[in-house]
């Protein structure tokens, strides 16, 4: 009897595996989404080499060798993100990001203070490369390749509000989501959104 009994569940398992495989994805339902994360930056370590291709030195003198040490301002990135579900695996968006820093920048003839203001804007691509079924938890690589925006004005006198424009690249190397309709979601990666971001999504 129990023979018969384990054969009809196992029958019956066996019909309902194609059915429940059948049912349409969750993100079939809302492909879009829309993101705010905070990265933690080490951008700070990096104002060398970035304020000088920008041309922010030119205040003090031609030297190369000029002190910067970022001293005030945001601890991380700011960033904002729109994705759309391609399909399965694949999305595509935009994030904006936003970073200010007061920078104190030392050479031989003296000392300037700067206002500091970095935005970025990327076009992204995101590969989901593992799902539940009911995408309750994910696993995901990310990369992004864009604009940055960097902004400066000396603090001590009244020179004019200076912009330059460089490329800029993220790669979220390893990134996991927890949820549905709203998830929260970590990233681990290099780029211009910082080396560890987290933050939550809503889809649509």
């Amino acid at each position: 009897m129990k023979k018969i009994i384990f054969a009809v569940l196992a029958f019956c398992l066996l019909l309902a595996v194609p059915k429940a495989q059948a049912q349409p994805y969750y993100k079939e339902y809302a492909p879009n989404e829309i993101s705010v994360g905070y990265g933690v930056s080490l951008l700070g370590s990096a104002f060398s080499s970035v304020v000088s291709k920008a041309g922010f030195i030119s205040s003090l003198s031609d030297e190369e060798d000029v002190l910067i040490v970022r001293n005030s301002g945001t601890r991380g990135w700011i960033n904002l993100g729109y994705a759309h579900q391609l399909n399965r695996v694949v999305s595509v968006g935009g994030a904006l990001g936003f970073y200010n820093a007061g920078v104190k920048m030392t050479d031989q003839t003296g000392t300037a203070n700067l206002s500091l203001d970095v935005f970025t804007l990327m076009g992204t691509g995101k590969f989901d490369w593992f799902r539940t079924r009911s995408d309750i938890f994910g696993m995901y690589s990310k990369v992004g390749l864009g604009v940055m925006m960097l902004g400066a004005k000396t603090v001590e006198d009244d020179a004019p509000y200076e912009t330059h424009f460089l490329p800029t690249f993220h790669a979220s190397l390893i990134g996991m989501e927890v949820g549905r309709g709203f998830s929260g979601f970590m990233e681990l990666g290099v780029g211009m959104q910082g080396i560890f971001q987290f933050g939550i999504r809503a889809r649509f």
